[in-house]
């Protein structure tokens, strides 16, 4: 894992966390292994050695420097950083020494903003690629040759990984562990983490929404509350504005106001996250998933996930 002055610290340590609890599910899912020999060997690499100091205040060890660093690399990961001045894209030592490592290492993955960098160092010229949506439209100005796509969590092109935003490197991890050692160890990884979904790298950066809070009024608030609490009620615009004792017209307004989108728009993603939840924690029918959560049917739930996260459930 390469670090830097200022990188994300969980950008950093939660794939390295990944690597390191599949190490233990390896012990557990291959019994053939019976020398105990780790298969993952994590090693932090900065310009120098010793303490760097994280965006967060935190300080993360640099194992080695890059001159000391004089073996083959399996997988070399970018950490990112949380603001565009903090990322040393034009700091031309590392560069060469990123694109001097390439013949050494089987696979190269950025987190984040990382992908900045590789992009910087002509690494990903004619590659799809994704990083932080905040990021992708300035790496699409500044680097015409490459194939941003900006909501996609990961994504691989040859042996370059690029993934979204801090999370995003997790769900990565995970699938190099699956790709390396097959999808039980990968998900006893997943289960000694309680990571309960594993998102895939073609589903949205966008998959989990977080909902605005109505900005002044108190009860809207709660009608919030009791929204996330109901998604099975009949939560039509009617039925909301007669239990806010308002005129359908006006409450919509107000909603609108208030939270920044139609009530149809913030029942349908209460909705989604509900079915996401239920999914990921039972072994409930789709039928059944879908009534709970207030969907007329399966397909029109299928049709929602589809919609707005480029996925199926």
């Amino acid at each position: 894992m390469l670090v830097f002055p200022n990188c994300v610290l969980q950008d950093a340590v939660g794939p390295m966390e990944v690597f390191n609890f599949a190490n233990m599910a390896m012990m557990k899912y291959n019994p053939e292994n019976r020398n105990k020999v780790m298969p993952y060997r994590l090693t932090v690499v900065a310009e120098q050695s010793g303490p760097i100091k994280s965006f967060s205040g935190i300080s993360i060890h640099a194992d080695k420097s890059f001159d000391e660093l004089d073996e083959p690399v399996d997988t070399l990961m970018i950490d990112g950083g949380a603001d565009i001045n903090d990322i040393p894209m034009n700091d031309l030592k590392m560069r060469n020494r990123i694109l001097g490592m390439m013949p050494k290492v089987r696979r190269m993955a950025s987190i984040c903003s990382g992908a900045m960098i590789l992009a910087a160092s002509g690494i990903l010229d004619n590659r799809r690629a994704t990083t932080h949506w905040l990021f992708c439209p300035q790496m699409q100005d500044h680097f015409k040759q490459i194939r941003v796509e900006p909501d996609k969590i990961f994504i691989r092109d040859g042996s370059v990984y690029t993934s979204g935003g801090v999370t995003a490197g997790i769900d990565l991890a995970l699938s190099l562990v699956e790709e390396d050692w097959g999808w039980e160890v990968a998900a006893g990884t997943a289960r000694g983490m309680l990571i309960f979904i594993r998102r895939p790298g073609g589903q949205s950066q966008f998959s989990t929404y977080v909902f605005n809070e109505a900005k002044n009024r108190k009860d809207f608030r709660e009608l919030q509350a009791w929204i996330i609490n109901n998604p099975h009620h009949d939560l039509s615009v009617e039925h909301l504005a007669e239990r806010m004792a308002m005129s359908p017209r006006n409450f919509s307004r107000l909603f609108c106001q208030e939270i920044g989108m139609t009530p149809a728009k913030f029942v349908e993603r209460v909705r989604l996250e509900a079915a996401r939840n239920m999914m990921s924690q039972t072994d409930l029918p789709l039928e059944i998933v879908a009534t709970k959560c207030g969907f007329g049917s399966a397909e029109q739930m299928r049709r929602t996930f589809q919609r707005l996260l480029n996925t199926t459930p």
